[in-house]
């Protein structure tokens, strides 16, 4: 499934820098996603006209595993929830609320080990209709979207401008192919920075890269971005605009 291999790689890009030692062993995060899937399902439920699936799933891992997940926990529920969403969307089943993905840590299992609990759960804030409660994913996703705020990144070179619209929780910016953004500049490190969607805002980091990376012409390890910032990257300026 395409959502699937997009959780892989966004997985990937996380800890390819800081963390990437603590995936090297042990439980891969895929194998969550992919377990996700499977519980959506073998848990739909079938009504006259709508099909739903689980909403909310309980992960237990194994001390070690919960331990190296620690750093990344909070981006990688985030990733799982969305792994819900794209995966009822696409083939048109619906929730009866937003996707809540939590870990608990069972000291019985082994590395590598895991167990899922999925349960359909409806929101406080779904409308109840005459017969079911019933959301589709596809509404769902558009809420999301709207309550994350929207933004874009803006490069302006000889040629004219590119735009890259930044529609997810983390695009990363650097020379590697399989960035969100790709810059041919030599100056600029193969994973340069990122750019988080947090609470309707955005943040800019550096991820350790070689030259580092400006906002303004000021050095930042991390940034709070306002409508109109340029950011720097070896000689490529990129404007941020707010949506």
């Amino acid at each position: 499934m395409a959502n699937l291999r997009d959780f892989e790689r966004r997985l990937g890009d996380l800890v390819e820098g800081f963390f990437g030692k603590a995936f090297r062993s042990g439980l891969q995060p895929v194998e969550l996603g992919k377990r996700i899937v499977r519980e959506m399902e073998a848990g739909r439920t079938v009504g006259v006209r709508n099909v739903w699936v689980p909403n909310q799933y309980v992960f237990h891992l194994s001390t070690e595993d919960r331990e190296h997940f620690f750093q990344v926990e909070a981006a990688m529920r985030k990733e799982l929830e969305q792994v819900v969403l794209e995966s009822a969307k696409e083939r048109g089943w619906g929730l009866l609320g937003k996707p809540e993905v939590t870990f608990e840590t069972d000291e019985h299992l082994g590395r590598g080990q895991f167990r899922c609990h999925a349960n359909l759960v409806q929101s406080e804030d779904v409308q109840t209709g005459e017969h079911t409660a019933f959301l589709k994913a596809s509404a769902l996703a558009d809420e999301e979207a709207a309550r994350a705020g929207k933004g874009e990144l803006v490069i302006r070179d000889g040629d004219g401008e590119e735009r890259f619209t930044l529609d997810r929780d983390r695009i990363v910016i650097g020379r590697m192919t399989d960035c969100d953004v790709v810059l041919k500049d030599p100056g600029a490190s193969r994973q340069h920075a990122e750019i988080r969607r947090e609470d309707g805002r955005f943040v800019v980091a550096d991820l350790g890269s070689t030259n580092g990376t400006l906002v303004n012409e000021a050095a930042i390890s991390e940034r709070e971005l306002q409508d109109g910032d340029r950011i720097t990257i070896g000689r490529t300026v990129l404007e941020f605009r707010a949506g």
